[in-house]
């Protein structure tokens, strides 16, 4: 019997054995995100022939295609290219990203052309991003800059957002989240919250759920209540970040943490934050306000202000949790519990302004002579997962100077900027982006 006829008598005795056991196979369809590509600056919904980023994220909500938009399959991902889209069409209050606010109800990831290429204004009419309950979304390399709300001015999340070198910037909320208001689960990483305002948290306002932001800086925000950079009543893990130049017309010109024990910083700075701005008495801790439990470890507090007429608390009000190795330049109305080994209190940590001190966000340099400087745990300085961070704020390597102690706060004195990756092969469009849409040949493939 020759190979030919053995292999089918083969297939046949399996086919009846198969048939005979009554096993009937299943074949589940695969299902592939699709990729979405933004052709135009307009913000429009219409039948023109173009694919604009409210297009885009109706065919992604919808697994339908909109206008010359790609149909969404799955979780999809929005290609948008440099440019400035502002959100034109008006009807703040809207969820179905028709009018107003960009809803996503859908997983879906947004890939800018870099935070300070492509960039998306909300023109003061409305917020730029909701991430609706049961989405997951991930948007890297853009900016959002000009939105307004009641809560969350730039964005608001009530499901999953994963924020990637990007910046969020001149939004306003009537109340909560000038920035970003977070009732879902927030990261954000390597990235720029700054000059946004709202009565409480004029960066960030916190609530409930998790929140981590890592490698990131939160600068310039304004409260008019409590917690000019971050408000907290949730999980906040804060990891080699900034927090700095931040105002509060109450508590917490940094930081305000309530209602919540699990607020963690990890070789944080933070500076050059104002409690009480109005200096009417009404607030305290120009750094950090905790009324709600904070721990610390490896973190920098010092040169932060309350305009207090009376007892002043500039850097810390409240109880903190040490877990050792930092610096709290004044500890008035600050109660340290916890590990103190390593912490260093009464001294001037030397700081430099806030300024590009190289990498992706504004960072405080640790100046010649600074206490902070090969002060950090020598068992490591480490994230929320216990994990040694080998770089800071910026991605410079940590430690640095030949010395195996880290160094406090989210700078590292003396360290070599990291290699630049070689990056992926890219194809790159050599035609002019217009606001109307692309010309361009078609692809044949052979």
């Amino acid at each position: 019997m020759n190979r030919k006829n053995v292999f089918n008598l083969g297939l046949l005795l399996f086919l009846l054995v198969v048939g005979g056991l009554g096993i009937t196979a299943v074949f589940t369809p695969l299902v592939h995100a699709d990729t979405i590509t933004v052709d135009t600056t307009a913000d429009e919904v219409n039948t023109n022939g173009n694919c604009s980023l409210r297009e885009a994220i109706l065919s992604a909500n919808g697994d339908t295609a909109v206008d010359s938009c790609t149909a969404g399959s799955g979780a999809d991902v929005i290609t948008l290219p440099p440019g400035t889209y502002t959100l034109s069409l008006a009807g703040a209050g809207e969820n179905a990203a028709q009018t107003g606010d960009l809803d996503i109800t859908a997983d879906v990831t947004i890939n800018g052309g870099g935070m300070n290429n492509s960039i998306i204004d909300g023109a003061g009419a409305d917020r730029i991003f909701e991430v609706h309950s049961g989405a997951t979304a991930t948007i890297n390399d853009l900016t959002v800059r000009n939105g307004s709300n009641v809560s969350g001015g730039g964005i608001s999340v009530a499901g999953t957002l994963t924020l990637n070198r990007s910046r969020v910037t001149g939004s306003t909320a009537t109340s909560s989240g000038g920035g970003i208001f977070a009732g879902g689960t927030l990261t954000v990483t390597h990235s720029r919250v700054d000059g946004n305002t709202a009565n409480g948290g004029g960066g960030v306002f916190v609530s409930f759920l998790s929140t981590t932001i890592m490698n990131s800086e939160i600068s310039g925000n304004t409260a008019t209540g409590g917690g000019g950079g971050i408000s907290s009543s949730g999980t906040l893990n804060v990891v080699n970040s900034t927090l700095s130049g931040n105002i509060a017309g109450g508590n917490g010109g940094g930081l305000y943490t309530v209602e919540s024990n699990n607020n963690h910083l990890y070789n944080v700075t933070i500076s050059n934050n104002t409690a009480d701005s109005d200096a009417n008495d009404s607030g305290d801790g120009g750094g950090v306000f905790m009324l709600g439990g904070t721990s610390a470890t490896n973190t920098l507090i010092g040169g932060n202000t309350d305009n207090s007429p009376g007892q002043k608390r500039p850097d810390c009000s409240g109880s903190l949790n040490s877990e050792g190795y930092n610096l709290i330049t004044n500890v008035t109305g600050c109660t340290i519990n916890g590990d103190t080994i390593g912490n260093l209190t009464g001294v001037d940590p030397m700081l430099g302004p806030l300024q590009n001190n190289g990498g992706a966000t504004l960072t405080q340099a640790l100046l010649a002579g600074s206490p902070a400087i090969n002060a950090g745990n020598p068992g490591g300085c480490r994230d929320q997962n216990a994990a040694l961070l080998g770089t800071d704020q910026r991605g410079f390597s940590r430690p640095a100077n030949g010395s195996p102690l880290c160094d406090m706060g989210a700078y590292e004195a003396g360290a070599v900027d990291a290699p630049t990756p070689t990056p992926t092969a890219t194809l790159v469009p050599t035609i002019a982006f217009t606001p109307d849409h692309w010309n361009y040949l078609p692809l044949i493939e052979k």
